[in-house]
């Protein structure tokens, strides 16, 4: 009131009926005011009393409730307004200060006046008019006088007890059950006996002297408050450390300290990854890069490998089409191989580029960790592709090889294999010529097993030979029958054997039968 009148006078105190009068103990020789004067000072009082609401007695100058009936508990956020040894003045509003322990903050915590401060209620002292405050989620001295629940208090597990841990707040016993030691099940809670540990008061019975507390609860405060944090920070390009969660068959779970990330498969290794646990194992330690962040379905995408360099840039220079090298078969499929250049950068070895002859399965001819001649045919550097032969740094067994193998000749052969369509038979080393069904013999055949079985040998005539497919027709039938050099030699006037023709192509077909 002294402010609002502009005249400071500690000396003044209230009176019970909202007037002032002056302390007995406040009249020196020094001040010698006059009876008058002060009986006019009075007056003057009285009246500005008059003219406040006095609804708004009870409350400060910024219409907040009254600090004198703030319940314990309350948040604020104040402003340190003062500091000392011992103690932290901070001022909340225009009019309402309080103090808190020093020791609340750390040794080596910088502070300074205007520093905002989230704090608790405590409770109000009248005799100081202060409000007896804690910072937010600070360690408070546990006493049966000011405790209360949701208060955090530190305290020593000093004893094992049926169900829990007995701790020792200073000076007043709680127990803490099993299932509130911590956030996660321990096997043996035994393990925190003699230690200093952080808990909350859950439950409170002054009456029976009864404090139940939880650690799990604290664990649980500042792991949402740091998750909340780290969402708040958290954006794509950021590298961060984290601790491998969990692992499954798509990619790992990454917790980078209360907030999982994903790391797919995919972004593991910048080479082929056959499974997760070839990489990495779970509680390892990582360091990661965030990809995306998806606020709204609350989904973190991260990456191992971005971590390190690509070794595929430039690889267009380093590995040109032709180039010829060595490479490890790191894993096999249906379709070919693949093989590892240099750490990190792997090829693709169709089936097809295995060897000169038809390869059926890639295990054939590769085996995992094996090494393989290879030679580069196309690289595709932006797609993270390259594609080698096997075959291409082979001599080519067809070389040289048709122009022996004329129309109508005769060659011998063993049979490799056989198709619905007919048999397959080398003729020479790397070389397979097919017979048709067809050609298999002068009567109709369903089958190529009732004429021929794979392993035998026979004698066969060339019917025909596709040098750009490099496909050689052959016939069994055609052995015995006359060739057309013979037909032009038979006597005039003889009968010659009528040829039937085809009014319909093949079974298998010359196209169809070399698709192998």
């Amino acid at each position: 009131m002294n402010e609002m009148l502009g005249t400071p006078r500690p000396e003044l105190a209230s009176s019970s009926d909202g007037g002032s009068a002056v302390s007995n103990s406040s009249i020196t020789p020094q001040n010698n005011l006059r009876n008058a004067e002060m009986e006019e000072i009075d007056r003057e009082v009285a009246m500005a009393m008059e003219e406040l609401d006095p609804a708004g007695l009870g409350s400060s100058r910024n219409g907040s409730p009254a600090v004198e009936n703030l319940a314990p508990g309350v948040e604020l956020v104040g402003t340190i307004s003062g500091l000392t040894d011992s103690d932290i003045f901070v001022q909340f509003g225009v009019k309402s200060q309080g103090v808190m322990p020093r020791t609340q903050f750390g040794k080596k915590e910088p502070l300074s006046v205007g520093r905002r401060v989230d704090c608790v209620v405590e409770k109000y002292d009248e005799e100081s008019g202060l409000l007896m405050v804690s910072r937010k989620g600070a360690v408070q001295r546990a006493t049966w006088t000011n405790l209360t629940v949701g208060m955090i208090v530190e305290g020593r597990a000093t004893g094992l007890i049926k169900g829990g841990l007995e701790v020792d707040l200073k000076g007043v016993r709680a127990f803490m059950p099993a299932s509130q030691v911590d956030h996660a099940p321990m096997k043996d809670i035994s393990t925190l006996l003699n230690q200093n540990v952080r808990c909350e008061v859950i439950e409170l019975d002054r009456r029976h002297k009864s404090v139940i507390v939880s650690r799990r609860k604290v664990q649980e405060k500042e792991a949402a408050e740091n998750r909340e944090k780290i969402k708040a920070e958290i954006e794509p390009g950021q590298v961060r450390k984290g601790i491998v969660r969990s692992i499954t068959d798509f990619g790992a779970f990454v917790d980078l300290g209360g907030v999982d990330g994903l790391v797919h498969i995919r972004d593991l290794s910048w080479g082929m990854v056959a499974k997760v646990t070839d990489v990495i194992s779970a509680g390892q330690s990582v360091e990661v890069m965030v990809l995306r962040v998806d606020r709204e379905k609350d989904r973190i995408s991260l990456g191992l490998k971005q971590v390190t360099p690509d070794p595929w840039k430039d690889v267009s220079n380093k590995y040109p089409v032709g180039t010829s090298l060595k490479a490890r078969i790191l894993r096999i499929a249906e379709f070919g191989a693949f093989a590892e250049l240099e750490p990190g950068v792997d090829g693709l070895i169709p089936i097809s580029e295995m060897g000169w002859t038809r390869t059926k399965k890639t295990s054939d001819a590769v085996s995992v960790g094996g090494m393989v001649d290879c030679v580069v045919i196309r690289v595709e550097e932006d797609k993270h592709r390259i594609a080698l032969s096997m075959k291409q740094v082979q001599e080519d067994p067809w070389a040289g090889v048709l122009d022996s193998f004329s129309v109508n000749s005769l060659v011998s052969g063993k049979v490799t294999r056989i198709a619905d369509f007919g048999a397959f038979v080398e003729i020479a080393p790397g070389i397979e010529g097919m017979v048709h069904i067809s050609e298999m013999a002068d009567h109709r055949v369903k089958s190529c097993n009732e004429v021929v079985q794979v392993g035998q040998d026979v004698e066969t005539r060339v019917l025909g030979v596709d040098r750009e497919n490099r496909r050689i027709s052959l016939s069994i039938k055609a052995v015995q029958a006359p060739t057309v050099a013979d037909m032009e030699a038979v006597p005039a006037g003889l009968p010659q054997k009528s040829q039937k023709k085809r009014k319909k192509p093949l079974r298998g077909g010359l196209s169809s039968h070399f698709e192998w």
